[in-house]
């Protein structure tokens, strides 16, 4: 296979050559009699054709969707030359009458206008495109009747407008469209495939914008016997090559990070089919009244419910998003081995039931839970054994402080706590021993000098509204009286006093 540089040398020259004989047969008379510079202005949009569907090939998604219209927007391009023939060749239609080969010229830049008007980043709402293709159906109609000034399959006599007005009115399409182009050319992300659809849609419009306007007005002065089919065929050649020979981006998704004039433009694009309608309705209001009125109330009506569906959208975005916000935060305060709540949790909690405990002047207990020789249990029956007790040890201890304002925390390693609410110090060491009891009815496996069962040391401190201390002063106690019951032989339950502070002196 040759080289891309080598492969590319030959196309162009491929190109020149074809635009070089194109030239001499519109220039030969005999040539031109018999319209043979026709087939290269009908082959060269082919050729377009072909390659943009190429590249749609290639790509996915909305790249592919803008590939694709860029190529049925040729296509109307090359029936309205195909008409153009039937009707200088073999009808024998005046230069100076508008005919329906204008109304497929004009309607070529409909499938185009679609291409720019989608979002370049972002998802891509199939009920946007079905409004679009609403409002592109009504636009070829209004276009019919712009060019024609009556109603399409109506017995109307048929009144086209003049030559000027048309080549005025394709002039005015074609910069429309290379502006828009424009603008979403400098809106998108490079690197990504969407900006190079723009750069070589950009290309395209502004060379053939210029070429076309230079090739209408000659063709106008000449009556439409003019030998430069040249400026129109050679952009349809170089986007060809463009869509041949510039590389798929590599990276087709859009940049994290974009100016907002880009995601203004981006999200603003879907508009320029509603003022197209809007500007197509105006006109047709002169000579067809309730047309254009009816036209004008769909572009609105079509952009209300874009608009509408939009905050919809927005407003299901938004709820997903608190949804997921809500999961994520009972995630993060979650043990993931347990599934009790973890030491963040932990920590909030008490720091709350301390606060409302102050303002209630009920008691607060907390239970710190110490699983005995643990370490001992890993070392001999591994640790995914170890993480299965601690599973047993956290469901048997949620099931013993089971009040709703209770909760059992796994305070670290094999280490557990337990904080009690609106609870005095008798009833605290009654959920302790029920604690002890229920972790030893788990008959859990562990042969220590003190049993062959797993066992638990419980520590308990009780803050009353008598004492004045700190969520910290009371995890400290509750420490120390844990540090008691390990000390007086593990397997029990022992308390510590909230050793009083000073109490706060308040002035006036």
């Amino acid at each position: 296979m040759l080289p891309h540089r080598l492969r590319l040398r030959y196309m162009a020259v491929v190109g020149f050559v074809f635009v070089c004989v194109d030239a001499i047969c519109s220039t030969v008379p005999r040539f031109q009699t018999a319209g043979v510079n026709y087939l290269f202005q009908i082959t060269a949009p082919l050729l377009a054709v072909a390659a943009c569907l190429w590249r749609a090939r290639s790509v996915a998604g909305p790249d592919r969707a803008r590939w694709n219209l860029l190529a049925m927007g040729l296509l109307f391009w090359d029936c309205g030359i195909a008409l153009s023939a039937w009707e200088d060749l073999l009808q024998h239609v005046p230069f100076q009458v508008a005919s329906l080969s204008d109304f497929a010229f004009f309607f070529y830049g409909v499938p185009i206008l679609f291409a720019l008007a989608r979002p370049a980043e972002g998802p891509q709402y199939s009920a946007f495109a079905w409004l679009d293709g609403i409002q592109a159906i009504f636009a070829g109609y209004l276009t019919y009747i712009t060019i024609f000034s009556a109603l399409p399959f109506s017995t109307a006599t048929i009144q086209p407008i003049s030559v000027d007005l048309l080549i005025q009115t394709y002039n005015v399409e074609n910069a429309a469209l290379a502006g828009i182009c424009i603008l979403r050319l400098f809106a998108s992300s490079k690197d990504t495939e969407a900006h190079r659809f723009y750069r070589i849609l950009c290309a395209f419009l502004v060379i053939y914008g210029v070429g076309a306007g230079i090739y209408n007005q000659i063709a106008t002065n000449t009556n439409g016997q003019t030998e430069w089919d040249a400026l129109v065929i050679a952009p349809l050649l170089l986007l060809a090559l463009m869509a041949l020979f510039v590389p798929v981006a590599e990276n087709p998704e859009t940049s994290a990070r974009r100016s907002k004039l880009g995601l203004f433009i981006d999200f603003s694009s879907p508009i320029f089919f509603t003022i197209a309608l809007l500007a197509l309705g105006m006109v047709t209001l002169r000579q067809h009244f309730l047309t254009g009125i009816v036209a004008i109330s769909v572009g609105l009506a079509v952009y209300g419910v874009r608009t509408t569906l939009l905050q919809i959208r927005d407003m299901q975005t938004q709820k997903e998003l608190q949804e997921a916000r809500d999961r994520l935060e009972a995630i993060s305060l979650q043990d993931g081995l347990t599934g009790i709540a973890n030491r963040r949790h932990f920590d909030q909690v008490l720091e709350s039931e301390w606060l409302r405990a102050m303002r209630t002047l009920d008691p607060l207990s907390l239970l710190l839970i110490d699983l005995d020789y643990f370490k001992n249990l890993n070392d001999t029956y591994g640790h995914p054994h170890g993480d299965r007790c601690l599973i047993e040890v956290a469901t048997a201890l949620s099931a013993v402080a089971a009040r709703s304002g209770d909760l059992v925390a796994r305070y670290g390693g094999e280490e557990f706590a337990a904080i009690l609410p609106a609870t005095t110090r008798e009833a605290a060491e009654a959920i302790a021993s029920k604690m002890r009891v229920a972790i030893h009815d788990l008959k859990i496996k562990n042969q220590t000098e003190i049993g062959s069962l797993l066992s638990t040391s419980i520590g308990i401190s009780t803050y009353v509204s008598q004492e004045v201390g700190s969520p910290a002063m009371l995890i400290e106690t509750s420490d120390q009286a844990l540090y008691k019951a390990k000390q007086n032989g593990r397997n029990r339950v022992e308390f510590a006093y909230m050793q009083p502070t000073q109490s706060p002196s308040y002035s006036n």
